[in-house]
């Protein structure tokens, strides 16, 4: 699936573009980008991954994100078997996690 699918897969689910919202098992990116292009400069978006290469990517892509249209990016090296220390969250993703 590309960004632009994605986008218009999730679209619907964000109410605002001020948002912060979590990727759980965010792997290359793919729906970080799309919730980070959907919520704007305004948002907030938390990509969190546990494969070490995939988290060096979403480093990259959350480097990309300073400064631009699109919403800041924090990426977070974590698995689901301990707890998340993550703020408070207007929405989470879960495409790409095993669930």
């Amino acid at each position: 699936m590309d960004v632009a699918a994605a986008a218009a897969l999730i679209r619907s689910a964000l109410r605002r573009t001020d948002d912060t919202w979590a990727d759980l098992g965010a792997g290359g990116g793919t729906f970080t980008r799309a919730l980070a292009s959907l919520l704007g400069h305004a948002g907030r978006v938390i990509a969190v991954e546990r494969d070490a290469s995939a988290v060096a990517a979403l480093r990259a892509l959350a480097r990309g994100a300073d400064g631009g249209a699109d919403a800041a990016i924090t990426v977070v090296q974590a698995d689901f078997t301990r707890p998340l220390d993550l703020p408070a969250l207007d929405g989470v993703l879960l495409a790409n996690a095993l669930h």
